[in-house]
């Protein structure tokens, strides 16, 4: 799993060369309201936001949970500056990472393709409702996203990649740990992500996997 809230660890290495050292963040800064909050309010905010339908086994349909969301998020806004930028959150689901990045000043597009979780993005901010590769995407800052791994569908993932590197020259990206086919970037989180079992493929309650999230630059 990953570190406690506060003493997580912040990678900075290449993605095929990975070192790890203790940082420490205390508090995130949040433009709409002028409040400073800490990390684990933040994390709280988006573990209370509506659940992600997870109805579609083929779209990879898991929700990143709040305590992660946070961290990678307030990493992101360390290294890019969050605050101002026109951000995509592509496949969105539930829109936890686009409302975090909001919180954090962002002018976020959601986008997904699945109607139930497009319309709990609506109730956060401008969405775009359409499968990744057959919609006309904005040109924006950056792109958060935690996309289909291609476990269901072999390179489902490679059309999420093209369209982001397409349409924003900063791509911040959650991806198995195990993963070797992306473009080349920086690691700046990793940690273990929980599957619940939500689909008949599940053969117990809880899974873990590990994940890394990849900074891509132009």
């Amino acid at each position: 799993m990953i570190k406690p809230l506060l003493e997580w660890n912040r990678c900075a290495e290449k993605q095929n060369s990975l070192s790890s050292s203790a940082c420490s963040i205390s508090k995130v800064d949040n433009s709409n309201d002028g409040d400073r909050l800490r990390l684990k309010h933040l994390a709280i905010k988006l573990s209370k936001l509506a659940p992600h339908p997870c109805e579609e086994v083929s779209l990879e349909q898991y929700q990143t949970e709040g305590d992660i969301a946070a961290r990678w998020l307030a990493e992101i806004d360390s290294i890019d500056g969050l605050d101002g930028k026109r951000v995509l959150d592509l496949g969105a689901g539930n829109g936890i990472l686009g409302f975090g990045a909001k919180l954090l000043g962002a002018e976020v597009v959601f986008v997904e393709c699945d109607k139930k979780a497009a319309e709990i993005c609506r109730g956060l901010g401008e969405t775009i409702e359409g499968r990744v590769g057959e919609i006309e995407l904005p040109n924006v800052d950056m792109v958060i996203m935690n996309p289909p791994w291609g476990r269901q569908i072999p390179g489902s993932d490679k059309i999420f990649i093209e369209e982001a590197q397409r349409v924003a020259p900063i791509i911040h990206l959650m991806h198995s740990a195990g993963a070797k086919h992306l473009p080349e970037g920086e690691i700046i989180l990793e940690g273990e992500f929980r599957l619940p079992a939500r689909y008949e493929h599940h053969k117990s309650r809880v899974a873990l996997t590990p994940f890394r999230c990849w900074r891509i630059s132009a």
